[in-house]
């Protein structure tokens, strides 16, 4: 599980390494930041799986959904 390195998940990512993904997402607009898969390739992903929480908070589990990547 990798937290909160963009560079690492891009370049892990690119190399195809990844076979799933969990976001966890908290619904806050923070107006900046670095987006995550800025220098990634394009690739599909399946949703698995999702929790709900009274918070408003949500957990998506992904997996890849085919392997054919898109140069960037």
């Amino acid at each position: 599980m990798i937290m909160g390195s963009g560079t690492i998940v891009q370049n892990l990512a690119n190399e195809g390494l990844i076979e799933e993904y969990v976001f966890f997402v908290t619904p806050v607009v923070a107006g900046n930041g670095n987006p995550l898969f800025k220098q990634v390739r394009q690739f599909g992903l399946t949703l698995k799986e999702t929790t709900a929480f009274k918070s408003g908070n949500v957990i998506m589990r992904y997996e890849l959904k085919n392997i054919r990547t898109v140069p960037l």
